[in-house]
């Protein structure tokens, strides 16, 4: 996995100990089936962006081989 820089601020920022585990959790289930969630990306565009749902947090992603890049991160806690 690679975060970009966003994404790692936000990290550092969540409230509590909970907060990271939840946003860790589903950057794990994306990273087991990284085309499970929908492809958002502006029409046009050939980098493929997907974004991924969990109770309080998102992310959004792009799918590499073998690997997830994390482009950012939302809490809404």
């Amino acid at each position: 996995m690679v975060f970009e820089e966003l994404a790692v601020e936000v990290m550092a920022d969540l409230p509590t100990d909970m907060a990271r585990y939840e946003v860790l959790a589903l950057i794990e289930r994306v990273r087991l089936d990284p085309t499970a969630w929908p492809d958002v990306r502006d029409v046009g565009s050939v980098e493929e962006i997907r974004e991924a749902f969990g109770p309080l947090c998102w992310v959004q992603y792009t799918p590499h081989a073998g690997a997830i890049e994390v482009r950012e991160i939302g809490w809404a806690g």
